[in-house]
């Protein structure tokens, strides 16, 4: 059999031998196989070396015959503190007699002097191969303990028999049921159940565990007080040593609250919804307003231009009338500053006096008229491009709001709404001014937007 040093390494032994030149020899090859080697010259010493480390010794090799105190009594002495520990005893003989004290003693192992040393590394690497298996099991044991206090802490768990009678309830169960445990114990699984849960859950449960098969899904659990709260359950049966089903364990998380939440998500996204619908209604009842104001105005603004135009026209017909017959008096003035005296000629000269005066004021008048035209003209554009400009920073405002509002679950739905209802708005606003191009003639236009 082939020595695993690295077992050996894990070891502390304690070694007695009141032979000088034995102990010696052995103690320094044996401190290359293991961690730390106590040494000790007798059963006296020996014993209070093991006191003094007993933390920390794992193995203790012994002779039987030495002064003082015999193996056999150090070893009777050690198993007063430590039952388990485990010992190999050298002797140069064997009897009967210290056979059955060896056997009492639980002594591991005995090897005949002189030691060989090979047989006795071999002894010593199965016991160390004993014991890190023994760690092994004790420190799954010591994992599957903490596991089971997290499971207990987080968890509901439920244990049942082979017919699916609760056995065992842990206190986060009756701490969220209200049950005390005496309350369940006896009682079947299926007692649990809440009066508005599908009995099918139950039966397909009960079928799943009792074919050896585990059973995962949602349990609705009543409470002492007759309420209820819902866990995300896994049920799956437990086996006994031949593998025969001996019971289940159901473990379940408490996801009342979670649910509850979704709900009042749920009818928060429905109440948003609303909130938005009612909204958009009133947004678009009040932009309709606007734009049917905003219609009426600009025609309004139409016919009072055409007005201003016929004005204009007729303006522009009297003055050209007027021109030709100042133009006419010009000429019947020449004539008669040839055919008359002094005074007809001042006579006539002082009435073109009046009517260049007069012709003046028109002109004058005119102006005005043409200038107040424009300048109502350009009020309605610059009242058309105000209100073009409200409703665009309004879109702008809407997708700003829509843009700093969190992008959770939720609220992507608000989103996605609001960007349909500003391309709605955007193509609305196209559509009056097409509307306006409409109805408008090429010199409204010009005057408009030229």
């Amino acid at each position: 059999m082939s020595i695993d040093k690295n077992l050996l390494k894990r070891l502390t032994l304690l070694y007695v031998e009141d032979d000088d030149v034995i102990r010696v020899e052995l103690s320094q090859l044996l401190s290359n196989f293991f961690s730390i080697v106590h040494v000790a010259r007798n059963g006296k010493e020996g014993l209070r070396t093991y006191l003094e480390n007993q933390d920390e010794i794992d193995l203790i090799l012994t002779d039987v015959n030495m002064p003082e105190l015999n193996g056999i009594e150090m070893l009777k002495k050690i198993r007063d503190f430590d039952t388990k520990i485990p010992v190999i005893l050298a002797t140069a003989y064997s009897d009967n007699e210290f056979l059955a004290e060896a056997i009492k003693l639980r002594v591991q192992e005995y090897i005949v002097k002189p030691i060989d040393v090979r047989y006795l590394l071999d002894i010593m690497n199965d016991i160390a191969s004993h014991l890190y298996q023994e760690f092994l099991l004790k420190q799954q044991q010591d994992e599957l303990s903490k596991y089971k206090e997290i499971l207990d802490t987080n968890n509901i768990v439920i244990k049942t028999d082979t017919h699916l009678n609760i056995t065992y309830v842990n206190e986060l169960f009756c701490e969220i049921s209200g049950f005390e445990s005496s309350d369940l114990i006896g009682k079947e699984l299926k007692y649990l159940k809440y009066h508005d849960m599908a009995s099918d859950i139950y039966t397909n449960l009960y079928a799943n565990i009792l074919n050896n098969k585990p059973w995962q899904g949602k349990l609705k659990n009543i409470k002492k007080d007759g309420t209820s709260f819902t866990t995300d359950a896994y049920v799956i049966p437990s086996l006994d040593e031949s593998g025969e089903m001996n019971g289940a364990i159901s473990i379940q998380k408490d996801i009342t609250d979670e649910l509850n939440k979704k709900r009042e998500i749920q009818l928060a996204l429905m109440r948003d919804k609303s909130d938005i619908f009612i909204r958009s209604k009133e947004g678009n009842l009040e932009q309709n307003q606007i734009i049917n104001d905003l219609k009426h105005r600009l025609e309004k603004a139409q016919i009072e231009l055409d007005q201003a135009l016929k004005n204009i026209e007729k303006y522009i017909y009297s003055n050209e009338k007027y021109r030709l017959e100042n133009k006419n008096l010009k000429t019947e003035i020449g004539l008669y500053k040839k055919n008359s005296n002094t005074h007809v000629a001042f006579k006539f000269s002082k009435e073109n006096s009046d009517l260049r005066l007069e012709n003046k004021k028109l002109k004058d008048k005119l102006l005005q008229l043409e200038l107040n035209e424009e300048k109502s003209t350009s009020q309605q554009k610059v009242n058309y491009d105000t209100k073009v400009s409200e409703l665009e920073d309004r879109i702008t405002e809407l997708l700003e709001k829509i843009d700093s509002t969190q992008s959770d679950d939720v609220l992507l739905q608000k989103l996605e709404y609001w960007k349909e209802k500003a391309k709605q708005e955007t193509t609305r606003i196209e559509n009056l001014e097409k509307q306006i191009i409409a109805h408008g003639d090429k010199t409204f236009m010009s005057k408009i937007f030229g």
